[in-house]
Formats: C-alpha cells, sequence, structure tokens
C-alpha cells in the first residue's frame, strides 16, 4: 500500500524561492500544508478505525487483516508526517 493509492501523497512544496519576505510566507504555507496533510490522514485514520470495528465483530477475517494494514499505514504516513512538520518548525 502506498500513499499515491491512498491520496495522501504529499505535495513537494520548494521553499528555497523567493527574498526574505517571500521566504516566511512560502514556510507558512509549507507548515500549512503539513498540518492540512496531518489533518488529512487523521481523517482517514478515524474512518478506517471504524471499519476494523466493525469488522471485528464479523467473522470476515480477510477483510478485517486488510483494514488493519490500512491502518498501519496510515499510522507510518502520520509519523513521516509529524517527523517532517517538526523539522521544519524546530
Amino acid at each position: 500500500m502506498n500513499a499515491l493509492r491512498h491520496g495522501l501523497a504529499a505535495v513537494s512544496i520548494n521553499s528555497t524561492i523567493g527574498t526574505g519576505d517571500d521566504n516566511a510566507t512560502v514556510d507558512d504555507s509549507c507548515v500549512d500544508a503539513m498540518y492540512q496533510r496531518l489533518r488529512q490522514i487523521e481523517v482517514e485514520r478515524v474512518k478506517v478505525l471504524n471499519e476494523v470495528h466493525s469488522l471485528s465483530k464479523s467473522q470476515d477475517l480477510e477483510n478485517l487483516h486488510i483494514a488493519v494494514r490500512q491502518l498501519a499505514a496510515l499510522d507510518r504516513y502520520s509519523q513521516r508526517s509529524h517527523s517532517k512538520l517538526k523539522k521544519h518548525i524546530f
């Protein structure tokens, strides 16, 4: 599973263009984009978590396994995005 397939691929933002004031604006938009990405991942994570919860009550182990794998992938995406955000802010 990959981020492109889930619609969670990050957009690359070039923050080296422009003068000092322009860089501040680009950096702010980059941070905003990272927050939006984290929010999008969290929304998808909640959807999959609800799916895992409902599938855990059923006997459909194959779909439960798929949903748990999706949940793990979303957790990895979230961790990577959070790390990038921390590096960018600090």
